[in-house]
Parts: C-alpha cells; structure tokens; sequence
C-alpha cells in the first residue's frame, strides 16, 4: 500500500508544475504550435475533412460581401443577410475577422458531395440539431464551398420572415387568386445576381420557352437566363413572376448539363407551415397582435397561395440533376399562431412552461416536408465538444474580446458548466465572462 503521506507530496508536486513556461516558450516561436493549435491555414473549404475538424479557418472578406446584406433602399439592421446570420455577422465585426470553425455536419456534407455523381437525381440534406449548436453557420460553411467549387449558389437566409414579416405583396398576375412577393422578390433577384454574376453570364444559360412580360415586353426562347434576372431587379411589377421563372429555367439547365446549382435554405420547414401572415387584400405588412378570428388570420393566405412560395417548394424535389440542396429544419422557423406580433412565448415564461417540442426532421416538416425530402440524409449539429469549446475560447482570448484571466483551467471549466458547450449561448453570454 501507498503511504498517505506520499500521495500528498505528490499532489503538492503536481499543483506547483505549470504549463506557463511551456506557454511563453511556444509564444515566442514565429508561426508556433500555439497559434496552429485553432486555426488552419486550409482556407478552401472543399479541402476541409477531419482533420480541420474543430479548428477555424478565415473566410475571404470578399465573399461574405458579396452574398452579404439584402440589397434593399431602406437601411435595415434586421435585414437578411445572404451568407450568414445576424449573429455571426456581429461577432464577425467584433473579431474584425472573417471566421468560421470547421465542425463535423460539414465536412460529412462536403465528403458526400465530393462522392456524389451529379449526374443523378439531387441529393437533399437536412441540418438538424437543438437551437443555437450551429445550423446557420453550417449553412454557411456550405454556401461558401458552393461558391468556390462552381455552382450556382441560390441561398434562402430566414426564410421565415417571407410568411411572417414580408415587404410588400400585390395579386399575382399570371395566377388569378395568388399573391406575389413583389418587393422580396427583387431583392433576392438582386442579391442573386451580384453572388453569382460571373456564373450567369455563361452563354449555355438560355432560357427554354417564349415569356411575355406585357403587350411590349417578351423573352423569346433562346435568350441568355440573365435578362429573365434583369427583368425581375429593373421591373417591380414582374419581380415575383420573373422569380418564378428563374427557378424553373435553372431547373432545365441544370438538366441539360449547363450549370450546376446549390440550394442552401435556413429554415425549410418554415414553407411547410399551415398558414402564414400574408393578407390577400393588404400590400404592406402590419405588426400585430393578429386575433384567430379577426380580419387579418381570416384574409391570410396558404403557403401554396403566394406564388414565389410555391415555387421554391419546387427547388426542394429531387426531379433534375446536376444540383445539391442543403437545408435546415429548426424550431426557431416555426410559424406560431400569433407570431410575431403578439408575445405567444410570455405566457409560457410566466407559467414557467418549457418548450418540450420535438428539433427532429419529422415533427418540424410534418408530413407534407417529409414526403417532398425523401429520400434525404439528415444531419445532425451539436454542442461543442470539449476541445472545439477550448478553440473558440482561446480564439476570444486572441481576439481580445474576453480577458487573459478566462485562460486559467478553472475559468475554461466554469464556462463550460455555464454555457453547456452550446454554441449560441457562449457567444450570448461571453460578453459577460
């Protein structure tokens, strides 16, 4: 038997040996092991595989601008933006660096797609996973693998806010009964055009049918796809129809092998709710509370009665080749009864009710999702783990948004008690550490 005495030597040993020598050592190294230890110079994101795995690679500034914020007149901080979300865009300023970790759901996605034969059908994915553990920023991990690998990258930022909180809307014209997104149609046109301008002036895109527009404006068969765009960014009546007609062209080109096309949509189970906001008769969005049996819920319109809706439901079917989608299903794009404008959720605070539902795929598609995805391969986010929490805490040390004294073992620890290793919550509430 070990003497007691011993044991408690050794222990006093233990607690006076420190890795800071080692530390300042690795610090003075040019390039050192220490500043590899979260970050990878691997910047291309279909390089990336498991090795990358919990270290941060820095994105070309130039990239997220060119996605970037909703190309919209009114100044908006809640805007869209096309490549990330809010959140990452803050802490991106922040930081004053364009960075993104490499986690698992994307490089599983991005080894698939590498082993994937374009010439069939379309592949769907679905990112799934507990709110904030880091579908959106997935989503754009795979946004900018789609733009450096050469498709067309047609990404849908919070989805939501078309059924929820929309621009303005007018009957459509081509189908009696509808409504058009007039306004948001537009601006995802443009922002569509700006991310993908290089792509889209190919000569083998060309639209496959006559469209006339008005008795003076017609598209003949055989025109390059790009004046179908320009017709939708110049002309705020045809936005929505010229929209509708983009995705369907895209759709035939991608089958007669003359691009390749990646969908990226945040929130998909948002066009498979059983109702939205939109009011048939009203052209503009009014904040609530929206009654169950007023005016407003009584003239809102179906999902499949807003024309540009439907339309992308139709990106999600795996009837064309050549393409990829990739999408999200989340809690936080659920369409509530009285969201947005009346507080549905303070009456489950007060009465200290939790949200027990369901994050899987099938309880937030329902049944009308799940038979338009499958087949499809779902992927799971999570939590950090332990090593990739430690990366974006010595990351936040570099950075100096948190302080010197969080790189003690016992700080680490108590962040990570307090966070959960939930990626959203660190970033909420690391201010504060």
């Amino acid at each position: 038997m070990i003497p007691l005495n011993l044991i408690s030597s050794s222990i006093k040993i233990s607690n006076r040996l420190s890795l800071e020598p080692f530390k300042r050592r690795l610090s003075g190294l040019p390039g050192s092991l220490q500043d590899s230890y979260f970050r990878t110079d691997e910047t291309d994101p279909s390089k990336h595989n498991i090795n990358h795995v919990g270290r941060l690679y820095t994105v070309d500034p130039e990239v997220p601008k060119l996605f970037g914020k909703e190309l919209n007149s009114k100044d908006n901080y809640n805007a869209n933006n096309y490549f990330g979300p809010r959140s990452w865009v803050d802490r991106c300023n922040i930081m004053q660096e364009t960075a993104i970790m490499v986690r698992d759901p994307a490089v599983q996605i991005i080894n698939c797609i590498r082993n994937t034969d374009l010439d069939s059908p379309a592949v769907r994915y679905i990112v799934y996973g507990r709110p904030g553990c880091g579908k959106s920023i997935t989503l754009a991990h795979m946004t900018h693998f789609g733009h450096q690998e050469g498709f067309i990258t047609m990404t849908f930022s919070q989805i939501k806010k078309w059924l929820t909180r929309y621009y303005e809307v007018a009957p459509s014209t081509y189908t009696p009964g509808s409504v058009d997104h007039i306004v948001n149609s537009n601006i995802f046109l443009k922002n569509f055009r700006q991310a993908n301008s290089s792509l889209l002036s190919s000569p083998q895109l060309v639209t496959h049918k006559d469209y006339t527009w008005s008795v003076r404006e017609k598209t003949p068969a055989g025109s390059p796809l790009a004046e179908i765009i320009d017709v939708g960014c110049e002309r705020l009546t045809f936005a929505a129809d010229a929209l509708n007609v983009l995705i369907r062209e895209l759709k035939l080109n991608c089958n007669d092998g003359n691009c390749k096309l990646m969908v990226v949509c945040d929130g998909v189970n948002s066009l498979f709710a059983d109702h939205t906001l939109v009011h048939k008769e009203k052209r503009e969005w009014e904040n609530g509370p929206y009654k169950p049996r007023g005016d407003w819920m009584r003239n809102a319109a179906k999902v499949d009665e807003c024309s540009v809706l439907k339309s992308f439901k139709k990106l999600f079917s795996n009837d064309y080749k050549n393409s990829v989608v990739v999408a999200s299903a989340c809690l936080g794009a659920r369409v509530q009864p009285g969201d947005p404008g009346s507080k549905w959720w303070r009456s489950r605070e007060l009465d200290m009710k939790p949200d027990t539902d369901s994050h899987l795929p099938f309880a937030l598609l329902g049944e009308e999702g799940w038979r338009k995805f499958d087949p499809f391969l779902p992927i799971e986010a999570v939590p950090y783990t332990e090593s990739e929490l430690d990366t974006m805490i010595s990351y936040y040390i570099e950075r100096g948004w948190l302080g010197k004294e969080c790189d003690s073992r016992a700080a680490r620890q108590e962040i990570h008690f307090l966070t959960g290793r939930n990626p959203g919550d660190f970033f909420k509430f690391s201010n504060s550490f």
